[in-house]
């Protein structure tokens, strides 16, 4: 039986491999607008103890619900404001979502499918990136997989601690992200209950106890809504696009505006270009090493969708496709909102495979796997050669291990398990390879970053730090100040700024009067790094391709 092939054992393999990819990058720069936003905002509500009002930089923050600021700064709270600190939190989420994967593919298939999809979903490039890129997303989609796994294990045992804990894993989705926490399991659920005509299912009291948990769990953010914007109507409030709003409800832009309203147009945040094609490209690099896997595996679900008689369950065809429409339909998109659907394509992706080993079947995944880890291979040999060429010994033990494992594969490519195993494995390497190494280098060109450490270094006094027409995400965090912004740089008086800094842009620069002030100057090279190209991942052309920060410390 292929229970007894030994998939238990391989998911505890990549766990521990996964867990070295994780810790490799806990403690990374973090780097990002948003992600260094996020930080800064937790860093101010654990100095501020104000945990019912989300504040930026002193002013009123109204585009993220707040589980993540509060759990990042209870854990600055405990552990001190530091990189590990702020990601603890959503890592031991992200562990969370690798369970309820594992249970929920269990449930619905068999406990091969869900380690097979707990093995998948934990080893994927999005997995690997969101894991130390923390946004609200990581807790969003480890929130939601569990809740779905809960209430279908309720449905399904009649237990009602499983239903409670669903409706919890509701709450901290809400809390997280908004009603999307709420919608991707109604559509899960509702999917199945109407293909298979339980229609009893839609009208259980149950529901109702459910509806007063999540009410309860939310109930601290909406008072604290509530108080911060209806109460106030009078208020001015300036959104996170820079627009500034007079008497904005925060109770109805949370329900409505910042979700619902991206796809009735309603919401200020559009994309300049809009494509519904957009999360297909994401998925085809995200989902990496599984794309292709993922893809069969979607094709042959919605084959069998087709011939309902077929197909044991519906939830995740509700869990995938509904929310990939609505987002594609959406008028803003980022890569990372298709993640929520991961752990469902996972899940159907281990089913797959079991479904293909039962048929013999199996052989030409592996000739899939060997080439995709080829090709991440390759992808590490032009980083060490091209982009980032200080490499290390451990540059040399990542591509003979990519190599060994290709071999490996190509032994033992009429077992499954192995194919699988192997695959996971040089996924891990080639993660802990971009964490040390890529992600490391990456940050040296984050300019509010290596700023700030020329800042601490110097021992610039808080009152004495000033950022001039920079978003300071970044160099708050790292310098754990609220650091003067202006505009403007105005004019600069040679007695009024002694054991001051500021941090410039090089067109701002290019106007001060450095002969007559003095400054001490420091040349920064900066690039975002969140929108790479191939001037700068290469490296004889990057000087080009980036520009410069300057700190000046008088």
């Amino acid at each position: 039986m292929i229970e007894n092939l030994g998939f238990k054992y391989a998911f505890w393999i990549v766990m521990g491999m996964a867990t070295i990819t994780f810790i490799a990058g806990i403690n990374l720069p973090i780097m990002g607008i948003d992600a260094t936003q996020y930080a800064s905002i937790s860093m101010e509500m654990a100095e501020s103890g104000n945990y019912l009002e989300v504040m930026h930089r002193g002013n009123d923050y109204l585009d993220k619900p707040p589980l993540l600021f509060w759990l990042s700064s209870l854990s600055f709270n405990l552990f001190g404001i530091e990189n590990w600190s702020y990601r603890l939190p959503s890592l031991l989420f992200v562990y969370l979502g690798i369970f309820a994967t594992f249970r929920l593919g269990s449930l619905l298939y068999s406990k091969s499918a869900g380690y097979i999809g707990a093995i998948i979903f934990s080893t994927t490039e999005a997995i690997s990136i969101i894991s130390h890129d923390v946004r609200t997303d990581t807790i969003l989609i480890s929130s939601i997989v569990f809740s779905i796994w809960c209430i279908i294990e309720f449905l399904q045992r009649e237990k009602l601690k499983f239903l409670v804990l669903g409706f919890i894993g509701i709450g901290l989705a809400m809390l997280c992200k908004g009603p999307i926490g709420l919608m991707v399991p109604i559509l899960a659920l509702s999917t199945h209950f109407i293909i298979r005509k339980q229609w009893k299912n839609f009208f259980r009291w149950e529901w109702l106890l459910g509806i007063f948990i999540v009410a309860i769990i939310i109930c601290p953010m909406v008072y604290g809504l509530y108080t911060q914007y209806d109460a106030q109507p009078e208020k001015f409030t300036t959104l996170s696009s820079g627009k500034r709003v007079q008497g904005i409800s925060g109770i109805v832009f949370y329900f409505w505006e910042q979700s619902f309203g991206r796809l009735t147009g309603a919401s200020e945040w559009k994309d300049a270009s809009f494509s519904y094609h957009f999360f297909i490209g994401t998925f085809i690099w995200s989902f990496l090493p599984w794309t292709i896997l993922g893809f069969l595996a979607l094709w042959n679900k919605m084959k069998l969708a087709i011939r309902t008689k077929e197909i044991a369950e519906f939830y995740t065809v509700g869990a995938i496709i509904l929310p990939f429409i609505a987002l594609s339909m959406s008028q803003f998109k980022l890569d990372h909102y298709i993640y929520i659907i991961y752990p469902f394509i996972a899940i159907i992706s281990g089913n797959y495979i079991v479904q293909l080993t039962h048929k013999n079947q199996s052989s030409f995944i592996a000739i899939i796997q060997i080439i995709i880890i080829g090709i991440m291979g390759v992808g590490v040999i032009l980083i060490g050669t091209v982009t980032f060429t200080n490499v290390t010994i451990i540059y040399g033990f990542i591509i003979t291990a990519l190599f060994l494992l290709i071999i490996a594969t190509y032994l033992k490519r009429k077992s499954i398990l192995a194919v699988v195993l192997t695959t996971a494995i040089s996924a891990c390497f080639v993660n802990v390879f971009m964490k040390v190494h890529f992600y490391q280098n990456l940050a040296h060109y984050d300019g509010q970053y290596i700023a700030a450490i020329i800042t601490n270094e110097r021992n610039i006094p808080t009152e004495n730090q000033h950022v001039i027409d920079i978003s300071p995400h970044c160099y708050d965090f790292y310098t754990k100040s609220i650091t003067h912004y202006s505009g403007t740089l105005g004019e600069l008086v040679k007695s009024e700024i002694q054991g001051h800094s500021f941090l410039v842009k090089e067109e701002v620069f290019k106007k001060i009067d450095l002969d007559n002030l003095q400054p001490e100057v420091y040349p920064i090279q900066h690039h975002s790094t969140t929108k790479l190209n191939f001037d700068f991942l290469k490296e004889s052309t990057r000087d080009k391709s980036t520009e410069n920060l300057y700190l000046l410390v008088f």
